[in-house]
């Protein structure tokens, strides 16, 4: 009974930072200071631009897509149906589905357009600005490899993977940053996104993993 009061707490208290990230991205529109951190931090991006580094966040930056991402999250999910882990295959899933239709949601409500401060790198892409469906999917695909990795693989090798995980976490949205496709707070808020659906959606399917 205790694990399953805890599972609904902890699922209320996501549902209630969702929500505080959708008004906190409403209220960033109309803040001056929100605004200026944002030119700032891509205004110090832009200076920092050289060849190398152009070659190769736009490579990485495909880390984040979900056109890469949904394939091999059906892929993977596919054969743990076949080994009979239908639950786990489920939660991988709904993962990445449940971040993205929250993603479009936010997108819509707060209907930010994209960053027109500095030439960006790449064609912007359609859609409004926040919250970045990139950060947000690069997110929810590794924390989600996690949990289900956290049963099957011993200390160390789970905390190297979630080491490479996060640098290619935070190389995902940096480079959304450096390509001038998104605001700084975009990207922090589909971080977020991301790590409050997976802990809630954990804690409902998989109250197991939670220890």
């Amino acid at each position: 009974m205790y694990r399953s009061f805890n599972k609904y707490k902890v699922t209320f208290f996501c549902g209630i930072a969702l929500l505080t990230i959708l008004m906190a991205g409403a209220r960033a529109n109309h803040l001056e200071p929100v605004e200026r951190l944002d030119r700032m931090i891509l205004e110090w991006f832009n200076t920092r631009r050289t060849e190398e580094l152009d070659q190769l966040f736009s490579n990485v930056t495909w880390a984040g897509s979900s056109f890469i991402l949904l394939p091999a999250i059906l892929v993977q999910a596919f054969i743990l149906m076949t080994r009979k882990k239908v639950r786990d295959a489920l939660f991988l899933v709904g993962s990445l589905v449940g971040a993205s239709a929250l993603n479009n949601i936010f997108k819509l409500v707060i209907a930010r357009p994209r960053p027109e401060l500095f030439p960006s790198l790449i064609s912007l892409p359609a859609g409004f600005s926040y919250p970045s469906s990139h950060a947000s999917q690069i997110t929810v695909f590794v924390l989600a490899e996690l949990v289900l990795l956290k049963v099957s693989m011993g200390s160390k090798s789970f905390i190297l993977f979630t080491i490479a995980g996060g640098v290619l976490i935070l190389l995902v949205c940096l480079s959304r940053l450096y390509l001038q496709v998104h605001y700084p707070t975009d990207v922090v808020a589909g971080f977020l996104t991301s790590f409050f659906w997976i802990a809630g959606l954990a804690a409902l399917m998989l109250p197991d993993r939670q220890n």
